[in-house]
């Protein structure tokens, strides 16, 4: 069951919130007067983060930033409400959910892969070194490094083949 207190348009619940405190501290034996109430719907929409703007008759360029993303359960989160071009990463949707934008996957660089299997030879030389001279604890760090280093090389060769098949085909 939904809650009758909010809707899913969210500043239709904040112009309700601005009605209900103009309500509780306004007189009533005072007459109605439609401006004060307008002023007072307006001061609370722009605190809000909402901006009035008069129709101009033209459809606005965006109104909305119009990102969207998969969410965690394989749902989609928005489109974003917030206004085309807004400060900052994070963006909403109509429901209050907030999301960063997910980055796109890049390969694991030539650079990254050539250091890292540097390392991987400078451990390997180094056991084999620690092996010639009977040094046990020297050449256990060594292969340890070594074991390490070799397979975060495979890994980064396995993703750099992926991403090209994926995006190369």
């Amino acid at each position: 069951m939904t809650d009758p207190t909010t809707t899913d348009r969210p500043h239709l619940d904040v112009i309700a919130s601005a009605l209900e405190d103009w309500w509780l501290i306004t007189d009533p034996a005072q007459p109605f007067d439609t401006r004060v109430v307008a002023q007072a719907v307006d001061a609370r929409l722009t605190r809000s983060g909402y901006r009035i703007a008069p129709d101009t008759g033209r459809p606005p360029a965006h109104t909305t930033c119009d990102a969207s993303t998969a969410g965690l359960a394989g749902d989609t989160l928005g489109p974003c409400i917030l206004r085309h071009g807004h400060d900052g990463p994070v963006h909403k949707d109509a429901t209050g959910a907030t999301w960063w934008p997910a980055r796109h996957p890049t390969p694991p660089s030539r650079a990254g892969l050539a250091f890292a299997f540097f390392l991987f030879l400078c451990c390997l030389t180094g056991a084999t070194i620690a092996l010639a001279r009977g040094d046990w604890w020297w050449l256990a760090a060594g292969a340890f490094g070594a074991v390490l280093l070799g397979q975060e090389c495979v890994e980064e060769i396995t993703a750099r083949r992926t991403y090209t098949r994926r995006n190369h085909p």
